[in-house]
């Protein structure tokens, strides 16, 4: 099973203790009804695997259907499996309600406080324990070496396991675990000097409810102390990273209306409330909790257009993108100042990209395809669009575009949203998108236009770290850039797009050291940026297609050239800019030429 972003728990490196082949400590543990379950009742068995893990952890979750496999081929061999849950913060209850929706195949047991996790020395979850039929320990840490199961090259732990059972040494005995704190014991406050109610809530509030919440995209909820403090290592540690909020583009590089960013202070006060034991404080300290909008955040819409999907997600296996025609309803051309996205499930849809299609070829890939929509790859809609509606991404707010601007949905163009669906260990319904659709309100002098800066004459030779790839655009006339988007694939590595104005001087449009192939977005710009005719727009992307890339798709490394499919690779970077010469409200003989 595979979780959005992907992005919050994955990568937490603690060395957990090596194995020593001394006997693992005896325990007993109630099962999700209460029953006591001894570690020595499965002496009889061949081999033990203990899995600590939990159900809110995205690196835990998409390993489960893997768990579950390998519980299923070797207890006919023999071996016994059993997870451990030792989080405070996940209830027999809640714990049982995910086994049921997930159909997860291991028996669990509640480690109410944490006490196994400590005698076993595991810190991170989802840690694998192994022990032979003599209850010694033979491996610690890793089920494997990726979170996506299509990413996987080694199996530690199925190797480990067809060692033991081969009466083999195990060649690996031990990997450092990636994923999330065991949240055991309760908080113990060592300080008072920052504390949840004062200093904590506020950043959270502000920077990260919007998908942290019940019910939201975020893997789990911090909307509250019990929930914050539960994770406040992973707050500090993505935070600290600035893996979260999720922003790539680098800071002093650019100046974004849409902009998510942490202070250094406030990434300081982070890691100083878990370093010092993340304490609640005060309860009368509390902020007012942020108000999110149950109805339209831009008002009363002037048109809603649902996209009628009930698309299943699947439990496990690959990130899906499915594109969805949208007949145009209107029976004129229209000025559309902005659009509200509501996706058909929160939990399930990563991002949306919203195309438009004058040439109905969107319209014949919907009807080849049986399901609903039609399939895409996350390359875009597999058709040349005839322009932009933006999208939706976890945290975006809508924006009315500046006064006097307009995107132009022509009579008959069609709407196309792809949409990136991340697993979240069960199967999701997507019960339709929704878009609300605000006209123009004053007489629209200027239409949004878009350029694509782009080298399809790529070659990325197999092996290389840092490929580098450029492409350049002359401005040929005067012009305002609204947004821009740079979009590579998953051998992307980072990418610039950089002008320099006629007089020499430099302006970053935008700048990723980063590349996540999950968390592309269309940067809008505070303020139109002037952008001279004869400014040279220079894109210059790098590529890692070595076997150091663990998102390579290719094991070993290939060749890799231009392509539509995730495999092959692209250097794009779009601009959205209007015309400084246009005025669409006077009479096309007295524009300025």
């Amino acid at each position: 099973m595979r979780s959005i972003a992907t992005f919050l728990c994955a990568g937490v490196l603690l060395a957990a203790a090596p194995p020593d082949g001394d006997r693992a400590p005896d325990f007993t543990l109630p099962d999700l009804e209460g029953k006591g379950v001894a570690l020595a009742s499965l002496k009889d068995r061949k081999a033990v695997v203990l899995l600590f893990t939990g159900i809110q952890c995205p690196r835990g979750r998409a390993a489960e259907p893997r768990l579950g496999d390998m519980a299923k081929k070797y207890g006919e061999k023999g071996v016994a499996f059993l997870a451990i849950n030792s989080n405070r913060n996940e209830s027999p209850a809640e714990i049982a309600d995910h086994v049921k929706k997930s159909a997860f195949a291991i028996p669990v047991l509640k480690d109410e406080k944490g006490r196994v996790a400590a005698l076993y020395k595991v810190e991170v979850q989802p840690t694998a324990v192994l022990l032979d039929a003599t209850g010694a320990v033979r491996y610690r840490g890793l089920i494997d070496d990726h979170k996506n199961e299509e990413f996987v090259r080694t199996h530690h732990l199925r190797d480990a396991l067809e060692a033991v059972l081969e009466g083999r040494e195990v060649a690996v005995k031990s990997t450092e675990p990636e994923g999330c704190a065991v949240r055991g014991s309760d908080p113990a406050a060592a300080s008072k000097d920052v504390t949840y109610s004062k200093h904590v809530a506020p950043i959270l509030n502000k920077h990260c409810l919007s998908c942290h919440r019940t019910g939201q995209v975020g893997p789990f909820s911090i909307d509250g102390y019990e929930q914050a403090s539960a994770w406040s290592r992973e707050i500090m540690l993505y935070t600290k990273r600035k893996s979260m909020p999720p922003w790539k583009p680098l800071s002093n590089h650019g100046e974004y209306y849409n902009e998510r960013r942490l202070t250094d202070g406030e990434l300081a006060t982070l890691e100083s409330w878990h370093r010092n034991g993340a304490p609640e404080g005060d309860p009368k300290d509390l902020p007012a909790k942020p108000v999110f909008p149950t109805e339209w955040a831009m008002g009363t819409p002037d048109a809603v257009l649902k996209v009628g999907s009930g698309w299943i997600v699947a439990s496990r296996g690959p990130d899906e993108y499915r594109c969805y025609v949208l007949q145009n309803p209107f029976d004129e051309d229209k000025w559309i100042s902005t659009v509200e996205y509501r996706p058909g499930n929160l939990r399930a849809v990563h991002h949306i990209l919203a195309f438009l299609d004058r040439s109905a070829q969107g319209e014949k890939k919907d009807a080849a395809d049986p399901d609903p929509g039609y399939k895409s790859n996350g390359s875009g809609p597999g058709i040349l669009p005839s322009g932009s509606l933006g999208g939706w991404a976890p945290g975006n707010l809508p924006r009315r575009l500046p006064e006097g601007t307009g995107r132009l949905l022509r009579k008959g163009e069609r709407i196309i949203l792809e949409t990136h669906y991340h697993k979240t260990g069960r199967p999701e319904k997507d019960e339709g998108h929704q878009l609300a659709i605000y006209f123009s309100r004053e007489p629209v002098k200027k239409m949004i236009n878009y350029h694509m800066i782009l080298n399809p004459m790529l070659g990325i030779p197999a092996g290389a770290e840092a490929h580098r790839v450029a492409a350049n655009w002359t401005v040929p006339h005067d012009l305002h850039a609204l947004d821009v988007m740079p979009h590579m694939h998953l051998l992307g590595k980072e990418m610039s797009v950089v002008a320099t104005f006629p007089d020499g001087t430099k302006k970053d449009l935008v700048v990723v050291k980063d590349w996540d192939f999950n968390w592309q977005e269309t940067y809008q710009f505070k303020e139109p940026l002037a952008l001279p005719k004869g400014t040279k727009v220079r894109v210059e992307a790098f590529y890692d297609n070595s076997e150091k890339n663990r998102n390579n798709p290719s094991n070993p490394p290939k060749r890799v050239t231009w392509g539509e499919e995730t495999t092959d690779e692209m250097c794009i970077a779009f601009v959205g800019f209007t015309l400084d010469t246009e005025d669409r409200t006077k009479p096309k003989d007295e524009e300025k030429k």
